[in-house]
């Protein structure tokens, strides 16, 4: 949290209270992933799919779920994106205040870069032009 601030990046009310939950770890042991970043379409859905059928429709490809820690890492690093682009974290969500389970979204507009949690459920539905990170396997 502290080196998102001092990168001038911004934290949304839910990011924050996602990275402060017991569920949100750090590993112990630092490791690199692949990432890739896709579309709903790249995945083969024409039209709206859940998150269930996404997550499902990733694997099938060798695409794999992140940790949650790679949200803020990527959020660092990724200080060129576009503007107006957001995307959303493939990743095991966690439950905020209230109970309610979330996702990491990064996204850059005109006041700058964002780090935000964005609700999320087993049948949320999502349009062909959202898009997901998601660890890909060698």
């Amino acid at each position: 949290e502290k080196e998102l601030k001092a990168a001038g990046i911004k934290i949304g009310d839910y990011a924050r209270d996602m990275l402060r939950s017991k569920d949100f770890a750090i590993s112990q042991k630092p490791q690199t992933l692949d990432l890739v970043k896709v579309t709903v379409a790249d995945l083969g859905f024409d039209g709206i799919a859940t998150t269930t059928q996404i997550y499902k429709r990733a694997q099938e490809l060798g695409l794999e779920l992140v940790p949650a820690e790679v949200a803020p890492h990527l959020r660092l690093k990724d200080l060129d994106q576009k503007l107006n682009e957001w995307y959303f974290v493939g990743m095991k969500p966690i439950a905020g205040s209230g109970g309610v389970p979330r996702v990491f979204v990064l996204g850059r507009v005109e006041d700058g870069l964002w780090l935000h949690g964005r609700w999320t459920s087993p049948d949320l539905k999502w349009g062909p032009t959202d898009r997901f990170v998601f660890g890909f396997r060698k």
